[in-house]
């Protein structure tokens, strides 16, 4: 009885030490079931938010590129001319050929004299468009205007002044206009006072285009010395209300 006893006693410790280690085991699975479950969690939180152990919200820019531009142009006419060139670099994020960013760009650029990028902005403009486009007859008006202020390559705004000339005839006072300035910069006083002429022909009644032409003609008079026509000019001007 005795040995029997011993040997029962013997399979009971046997017994609860296995399922002391079947426990143990079965907790160490648990934990290590965990830890997995938590690192996979963590993984998934960084791939999708960017930043373990917070959720945020990431928005696309709502608008489209036309929005922008159209935001920053009324910008531009409030006076707001940071908010505006922040608006037209969205557009240009949203679309980097929009040829109105580049324009819009380029004509606050010439405004504030900053002329290499005026420059710029107009050739980004102009290498987006069709060269048959008629927009582009604004591009090269303007990127003219870059060579007239800085008063070099001349010859390059003239040739783009003449494309704009033929490629927009419902604005072609305001090229012919360009025209004249470029030829009196060049010495060229007939070229120049038959393109300025030519401009009040076609130009609207319009004050500011008419006052824009009539400068024009005073200061290309002025050079000349003719004073009974730059006396006639000066009479126009303060028709004008000059």
């Amino acid at each position: 009885m005795a040995r029997k006893s011993q040997k029962s006693e013997v399979r009971s410790q046997k017994n609860q030490g296995q399922e002391a280690r079947s426990q143990e085991l079965n907790r160490q699975h648990a934990v290590g079931s965990r830890q997995l479950l938590l690192t996979a969690y963590c993984l998934l939180l960084t791939l999708f938010t960017g930043c373990a152990g917070h959720q945020i919200i990431i928005v696309k820019d709502p608008l489209k590129a036309e929005e922008h531009v159209k935001l920053a142009q009324i910008y531009e006419a409030q006076g707001e001319t940071e908010l505006a060139i922040q608006e037209y670099k969205k557009a240009l994020g949203q679309d980097e050929t929009s040829t109105a960013a580049y324009f819009g760009l380029g004509n606050i650029s010439f405004k504030k004299a900053e002329f290499t990028d005026a420059e710029m902005y107009y050739k980004k403009a102009i290498e987006n468009t069709s060269p048959d486009d008629q927009k582009n007859a604004m591009f090269y008006n303007n990127l003219s205007w870059v060579y007239i202020e800085t008063n070099k390559r001349l010859a390059e705004a003239e040739a783009l002044a003449q494309k704009a000339v033929r490629l927009d005839i419902a604005r072609v006072y305001i090229y012919l206009d360009t025209l004249g300035v470029i030829y009196t910069r060049l010495n060229e006083y007939e070229k120049a006072e038959d393109s300025l002429l030519t401009a009040l022909k076609n130009a609207p009644y319009e004050k500011t285009a008419l006052r824009h032409i009539n400068i024009h003609l005073f200061e290309l008079y002025e050079i000349k010395g003719d004073r009974y026509k730059l006396q006639e000019v000066v009479e126009t001007l303060r028709g004008l209300g000059k």
